[in-house]
């Protein structure tokens, strides 16, 4: 039985990339350029294509998988707010990158957001939509929670410029930044709420930054950013990390108290995600030494750390460890 339902959402997922992907970004870039008109100035290109893109990747694949436990899909509002949430993560993202913002002033754009003064065009949109999804958002207490575990995350990972950082404290810190980040996304919302499902959001949060750390080798060894997937020698140690999120991710889906048979279309849906780190992770293990171990990721030529999913071969690779992770879950 298994196998004809992996087939059949799988290709539901392939149906929506090919079909559905390309329409959300382009409603992006126009709703992005209302807001230049509105608050006279303009996105640089970078962040736009950004949004576009991962705002509706989240959309199809996330939102709209966590919505379907409930029978159903994300209806306007809560798409627009899927919209906002990226572009003030991108801005916030850009803002940290930078590293012309003082700390006090970053503070007062998160936790006095009525009363500051934006210093430029990419503040006052980021002021304006921090608000509008405050207001947005029932449960302002605990949303404010996550809003603050996510400032103090993304504060923590500045600490993985430093090369004495242990492999535990990056961990906790890939953990925290991903699964708090994620777990935002689900006050915007109309589903119920209780603790088993935050957890579903918090586990795949961790396991999509750590995903994204696993595809990010090259830039962040020529960053000197320490990552599970830069730091350690091992590629055992870093499947070993790997797996262990994916087994609490999908221990969360388990807890659910929701009928079997959904749990097994989003454990299916959400199978994909952990097939692009598995990908990683096995292009990595083609570097290993005669000692079994990694050589210094920063000499490696980007070739060799660059994964290329328009090629048919990984493509392939990808339904291949779907099934194996979706399997998993029963």
């Amino acid at each position: 039985m298994y196998p004809i339902y992996f087939f059949y959402y799988i290709s539901q997922l392939i149906y929506t990339a090919k079909c559905k992907l390309n329409k959300s970004e382009q409603w992006a870039i126009t709703y992005m350029r209302q807001l230049e008109q509105k608050y006279d100035g303009h996105f640089n290109d970078a962040i736009i294509q950004k949004v576009a893109r991962f705002q509706s990747i989240q959309l199809h694949f996330i939102a709209n998988t966590f919505s379907g436990l409930f029978n159903r899909q994300n209806n306007p509002s809560e798409t627009e707010c899927n919209m906002d949430y990226f572009l003030m993560t991108v801005l916030y993202d850009a803002l940290i990158d930078e590293e012309k913002v003082s700390e006090t002033h970053l503070n007062d754009l998160f936790y006095h957001t009525a009363t500051t003064t934006p210093a430029n065009f990419n503040e006052s949109v980021l002021v304006a939509i921090h608000l509008k999804l405050l207001d947005k958002v029932t449960d302002k207490d605990g949303y404010w929670k996550i809003i603050e575990s996510v400032h103090l995350a993304q504060k923590d990972s500045s600490s993985q410029f430093e090369n004495g950082l242990s492999i535990e404290h990056i961990v906790d810190i890939t953990k925290r930044k991903g699964g708090f980040s994620l777990l935002m996304c689900r006050y915007y919302l109309i589903d119920p709420t209780y603790n088993s499902l935050d957890n579903c959001w918090y586990h795949l949060g961790g396991l999509i930054q750590m995903t994204n750390d696993l595809y990010d080798t090259y830039k962040d060894s020529q960053s000197n950013i320490h990552t599970f997937a830069t730091k350690l020698k091992s590629i055992e140690a870093i499947k070993e990390i790997y797996n262990q999120q994916k087994h609490l991710f999908n221990t969360s889906i388990k807890a659910l108290p929701i009928s079997r048979q959904r749990k097994l279309i989003f454990a299916i849906k959400t199978a994909v995600i952990g097939a692009f780190g598995d990908i990683a992770i096995q292009q990595l293990s083609k570097l290993q030494t005669n000692q079994g171990e990694l050589p210094n990721l920063k000499i490696v030529p980007r070739a060799k750390l660059i994964i290329d999913m328009e090629k048919r071969k990984n493509q392939f690779k990808l339904i291949r460890y779907a099934y194996k992770n979706g399997k998993r879950w029963m």
